[in-house]
């Protein structure tokens, strides 16, 4: 696997991940006391996740930018 296979693996991921938190969104309205507490901290936890996926697709995709300075 290249880097940029890898790369486009995680932008991927992030894709699942916004879509999921997408459709729990509309569940906000609905869910109250601990049930909206849990759903608000899965929420998160899915947002924590595609932001690292999308930070380290983006590391990934400018690996080798500028290396040929060095040569």
């Amino acid at each position: 696997m290249t880097i940029d296979e890898l790369a486009h693996e995680y932008m991927s991921q992030y894709k699942v991940l916004c879509a999921k938190m997408d459709g729990l969104r509309p569940l906000l309205c609905v869910y109250s006391g601990e049930d909206l507490l849990l759903l608000r901290r899965k929420i998160k936890i899915y947002y924590d996740m595609a932001c690292d996926c999308k930070r380290i697709a983006s590391l990934l995709t400018g690996y080798y930018d500028g290396e040929e300075e060095y040569d």
